[in-house]
């Protein structure tokens, strides 16, 4: 399994962040902004769905399983969604629940450690017009997302 993606949403879909890792040829920007759009819908339909039909009072989304791909989300009290698309080929099954956990606990830290730090608290982060890029953020996610080459989900 290898990371295909992750994206950053704030609470009204516009993308703050993307960063592609697969290896075959970028899409045309026009396609990649339609994509994000996409998974940011689905992302809130499916929550939108979840709180109508759950009686419990949690209505997050954690996973969903996409053919041969997982999208993982977390999603914070400000509104913030962060969506991890990875690619399930030769995924082992039986530790599924398992690695479910280390994948969000991997987002939590991306959003307390990283973006917190290195985005939010960047003097050169503005939120009104967010560049991400100029905050160091990426460098910082590349480098901790690849302390996770051992890890099955990385490769």
């Amino acid at each position: 399994m290898g990371i295909h993606s992750i994206h950053v949403f704030d609470r009204k879909g516009k993308t703050l962040f993307t960063k592609r890792y697969a290896e075959e040829d970028a899409p045309d920007e026009e396609f990649a902004a339609e994509q994000r759009k996409l998974v940011f819908g689905m992302l809130f339909s499916l929550k939108e769905i979840a709180s109508s039909l759950s009686p419990a009072k949690e209505d997050s989304i954690h996973s969903v399983q996409i053919g041969a791909s997982t999208l993982y989300t977390l999603e914070t009290a400000s509104g913030l969604r962060f969506a991890l698309y990875l690619d399930r080929v030769g995924e082992d099954e039986s530790n599924v629940q398992k690695k479910a956990s280390t994948i969000r606990s991997a987002l939590q830290h991306i959003y307390n450690n990283l973006w917190i730090n290195q985005v939010t608290r960047s003097p050169l982060y503005d939120p009104v017009h967010p560049n991400v890029n100029e905050t160091g953020f990426e460098q910082h996610l590349d480098t901790y997302l690849s302390s996770f080459s051992s890890q099955s989900w990385y490769k």
